[in-house]
């Protein structure tokens, strides 16, 4: 067994190595002793490990270096002292260098873990956390390392495997600085002021749209740094660092960098994780752990360090509270609602015996926060934002060994609250990303044949590899190779899923403005705030860290729904962590309403809050006893738990979880949602446009209210397949099975609906006048106006929407992934009953093709043809969906047996069309002849396509090194 000593050595000997190849490049040449001009350090953002840099040469590390007077170094630099003592000249002084920024660094703080967060202070993304690091500074001869130790891993000197572990998973570094003089105690100074400019950190405008690198790259030259502190534990640097292109036009990005000293290793007790309460976790590796233990991670809960100070009393405040700041930029009207969000959670914490735990302190132009900086880690901002991207966010920092959330911001976009928003996605890749799961779009870009007629599949493709750096990381932890790559630089902030809560609010608050408008109301500003309190409380939960839970919206009947929201202040959902709907129904009278959205947290909120943060007794100081005595009251119908990964796409089971559902029956929602939009449909002209405005906002009523009503169908199409997932464990008080197939009864019904709704002819058909209305907006040629030449044609284009409506449900049940749940979960079953993939296979497509077939006498014509245009597209979809199966290899989408039924029904369905086309003869219109034909045709082609052998390529294939027909 290796001793601490023995694992330190091998440590200094992989530095020394690596900083020897840096100089052996010449890469730092004389830089340590240029006094007038230094050579810059090189930072190598999240691109190499400290082993690819490592060490000086024996006699370099021997010879004591000859530093020039550090008296010499400073003159006419103001000193800021602090965590690090930092110079810099008079930024008014232009006969200075003010991108020079001299730190010395206490030797005191050498090899110790320090966090480094950084954030976006100006800029389209002004606000965001970005990345972060735990980083630690290294002398090595004459350079100054900032490292970043790979904290995933638990490295235990005292274990045989401690050694292993160090070899095998190695720190890696962001930037290695020249030492310019050593301060009369000892200390190093070092020149970072190239580091922070150039920068050592990645930028959101340095990336294209599509996530390809772009052409602005940073200018030294240009960049300057905006504001300096440095506290006794922390330390702010603000930079404004230029941006610019070959032509050098660019722009610049602020960006904070805090560095702080992290809680003492000891001063904290982690809490365990559990997966049947949503939190979000810090996780680490111990190989230590004995060889009987099944898993060898370590999931902490990420959460603060809140508990009584004076555990004797049964209500106590705070040790030290979470104290929020909101910002002066909040608009006077919706403070109160803010401030009303963020104390809601006081109510689960009082009920642990912990009063006042989180504190909002309002920022004022003369009050003591009056010049706090929000990027000050140091501080909890709630800010607004005005980038129209009806954005909110509640991103935290946490300790990475420990889970220990350090810090928060809240960031809240003004647009939000902008009712109307300008042309409408619905079917580019984040409105399907939006309805379906970001799953679904990555799944139709590697599978293009499955995407709906009229899809544009460049643009799919670039979402998809947008949403993979998005699907489970939120917008201040955009993904790279440094999350993978072994031994490189790795960001530390948690993986998370994207919150877009405020942006699918922002859709319900345009229906609720338009339900408002068409009973010539107005939304009352009581209802704004109500929405206002309800994303905040949203984003609070997320500091706090918690999870989504989409299953909360899930936990009352409608009927209970409404009583509640009529009678009294009883929470509506079972949590705000949902994506909870506003709350309003056909024939409502808006201004009469009691409650708008649910009024307080629910019972999910306050049970999750009690495992992170009720104070445990010494003799339970890791929190184990939780698994038996909280979380296994998950079985409880209020406290059901289903998140991110619930919600992916296709392959996610449950229909009971959804974004912006409400009640326990989704058929039922759905009905209701479905009620709302005709009767807001019925009398459009006269509340969507007044006298004197422009067209284009009846357009984007009409869209809005069109989609709403299709989009709440796709929570029908889910439960086709469905099946009920119970995070509970083996001996939880009435404990379920973790998947419970959705009842046959259920699913046929749900076939049922969609039938008589999104798949009839007329479901989706307005007053063919009224599309003759619909006009794009005003063609502005113009930075702030719609692009013409994207969107050509200035005439509605109705097929495609209602073509677009219909793809997307029937997606849903005719996708690969649905028809091989329902096929395996025949053998899940032991009932009399079961609903089996030949029945939806059969059942799908008679519901669909049912209109093909001619009647007995009669003649059909262009103007009143057999099939008309919305059944034809409806049909053509249904056989691309299919014929996408069949080409497939059989066991590659869907299993043999179920890619034979596939086949059969599509080679009936061809049999079918010939025998009733050739027994009407003439009678058919030519649309529907040619539908029909070329429908045939097409099923033809490729269930008769011929078997083709290929042949192996030169040399034979490669079978465990041997090419196969050699000897």
């Amino acid at each position: 067994m290796q001793s601490q000593s023995g694992v330190e050595s091998v440590r200094k000997s992989r530095i020394a190595r690596a900083v020897l190849a840096v100089l052996t490049s010449g890469a730092f040449a004389g830089a340590a002793l240029a006094q007038s001009a230094p050579t810059p350090p090189v930072p190598v953002p999240g691109a190499a490990p400290v082993q690819a840099v490592a060490s000086v040469a024996a006699t370099q590390v021997a010879e004591a270096p000859k530093w020039p007077p550090f008296e010499a170094i400073t003159k006419d630099m103001q000193a800021t002292p602090g965590l690090f003592t930092i110079y810099r000249y008079n930024p008014s002084d232009n006969s200075k260098d003010a991108t020079r920024l001299l730190v010395q660094i206490p030797r005191a703080l050498m090899k110790q873990d320090l966090l480094l967060a950084t954030s976006i202070s100006r800029g389209p993304m002004a606000g965001y956390h970005w990345e972060d690091y735990l980083v630690r500074f290294e002398m090595s001869g004459r350079l100054v390392l900032m490292t970043v130790p790979d904290s995933r891993y638990i490295t235990r000197p005292d274990q045989p495997v401690g050694d292993a572990v160090s070899r095998t998973y190695n720190d890696g570094f962001l930037t290695a600085m020249p030492i310019v003089t050593v301060a009369a105690n000892g200390d190093p100074v070092v020149d970072m002021g190239t580091s922070l400019l150039t920068p050592i950190v990645n930028l959101p405008l340095m990336m294209g749209s599509t996530g390809a690198p772009s052409m602005l790259a940073p200018r030294k030259d240009l960049s300057s740094f905006s504001k300096i502190k440095s506290f006794p534990d922390n330390v702010l640097i603000d930079a404004d660092i230029a941006l610019a292109g070959r032509t050098g036009a660019g722009t610049t990005v602020g960006v904070t960098y805090s560095f702080r000293r992290l809680p003492a290793v000891g001063s904290y007790a982690a809490r365990v994780a559990d997966e049947r309460v949503g939190y979000f976790t810090t996780a680490r590796k111990d190989w230590s752990m004995k060889h009987s233990v099944r898993d060898t991670t370590l999931r902490f809960i990420n959460r603060w360090d809140v508990k009584k100070k004076d555990p004797s009393l049964e209500l106590s405040p705070p040790e030290k509270p979470i104290v929020f700041v909101i910002e002066k930029t909040v608009p006077l009207q919706w403070r109160k609602y803010v401030a009303e969000g963020t104390l809601e959670w006081n109510k689960a914490f009082e009920k642990l015996g912990i009063v006042g735990a989180i504190v909002v302190q309002q920022q004022t132009d003369d009050n003591e926060f009056a010049t706090v900086d929000p990027e000050d880690a140091r501080y909890n901002f709630i800010r607004w934002t005005v980038t129209d991207k009806g954005l909110a966010m509640g991103p935290s920092r946490a300790d990475p060994r420990t889970g220990q959330i350090l810090d928060a911001d809240i960031i809240f976009d003004d647009s939000m609250l902008r009712f109307y928003v300008r042309e409408f996605e619905t079917f580019g890749p984040q409105g399907l990303a939006s309805m379906v799961g970001p799953e679904y779009v990555q799944f139709l870009a590697n599978h293009p044949q499955f995407a709906p007629m009229g899809t544009d599949v460049a643009e799919l493709k670039a979402a998809a590899k947008a949403a993979g750096t998005e699907l489970l990381h939120d917008s201040s932890d955009t993904a790279s190779s440094a999350d993978v790559v072994p031994g490189v630089p790795r960001r530390i902030a948690p993986a998370r899923a994207a919150c877009n809560y405020a942006d699918g609010m922002r859709q319900q608050f345009a229906m609720a403005t338009m339900a408002a408008a068409a009973g010539k109301k107005k939304l009352p500003d009581r209802f704004v705030g109500e929405v206002i309190k309800e994303v905040i409380a949203h984003e609070v939960g997320h500091t706090i860290g918690l999870r989504h839970n989409f299953k909360a919206s899930s936990w009352l009947s409608e009927a209970e729904i409404k009583k509640r929201r009529d009678t009294g202040d009883e929470p509506l959902v079972a949590s705000v962590m949902d994506y909870n709907p506003l709350v309003f129904f056909a024939g409502d009278d808006i201004e009469k309403l009691r409650h708008f959205m649910t009024p307080t947290i629910g019972p999910y909120d306050y049970w999750a809050v009690e495992y992170g943060y009720k104070n445990l007794s010494k003799d339970e100081p890791d929190g184990k006893a939780l698994t038996s005595s909280i979380a296994a009251q998950n079985t409880r119908r209020e406290l059901a738990f289903a998140t991110d990964e619930d919600v992916l796409g296709p392959s996610s089971v449950d229909p009971s979880s959804n974004r912006f559902d409400l009640s326990d029956d989704p058929i039922a929602w759905s009905k209701s949602r479905v009620a709302l939009c005709d009767e807001l449909l019925k009398d459009i002209r006269k509340w969507a446009v007044k006298p004197g405005e422009p067209n284009d906002q009846l357009r984007e009523s009409f869209l809005y209210v069109w989609s709403t009503k299709m989009r709440n169908l796709m929570f029908v199409s889910r439960v086709v397949g469905g099946q009920i997932h119970n995070r509970n464990r083996p001996g939880d008080p009435d404990a379920k099975p973790a998947l419970t197939l959705v009842e046959p009864k259920k699913q046929r019904e749900a076939l049922a609906v969609l039938e008589s709704t999104i798949f009839k002819d007329d479901f989706l058909a307005a007053d063919p006048e009224l599309y003759n209305e619909l006009v794009p907006s005003g063609r502005w040629l113009d930075w702030a106006g719609q692009d013409p030449f994207k969107r050509a044609r200035v005439d509605f284009p109705v097929h495609d929407y209602i073509g677009r409506f219909q793809a997307m449900s029937l997606a849903n049940i005719c996708s690969p992934q649905t028809l091989q749940r329902v096929y395996d979960a025949e053998l899940k079953s032991k009932a009399e009953d079961k609903f089996t993939a030949a029945e939806l296979v059969s059942r799908v497509r008679t519901m669909v093709w049912a209109s093909a077939k001619p009647s007995t006498g009669g003649k059909y014509t262009d103007s009143k043809p057999l099939v008309n245009s919305i059944r034809r597209n409806l049909q053509r979809q249904h056989v691309q969906y299919l014929l996408a199966i069949a080409e497939s290899k059989p066991g590659q989408l869907v299993s043999a047996d179920l890619h034979s039924m596939v086949c059969y029904s599509l080679r009936e369905l061809s049999q079918q069309i010939g025998t009733d086309a050739a027994g009407a003869g003439d009678r058919i219109d030519f649309a529907s002849r040619a539908h029909l034909s070329e429908t045939k045709s097409q099923i033809d082609r490729v269930l008769n396509a011929p078997y083709i052998q290929m042949s192996p390529p030169p040399g034979g294939l490669i079978l465990i090194g041997q090419p196969t027909g050699q000897q």
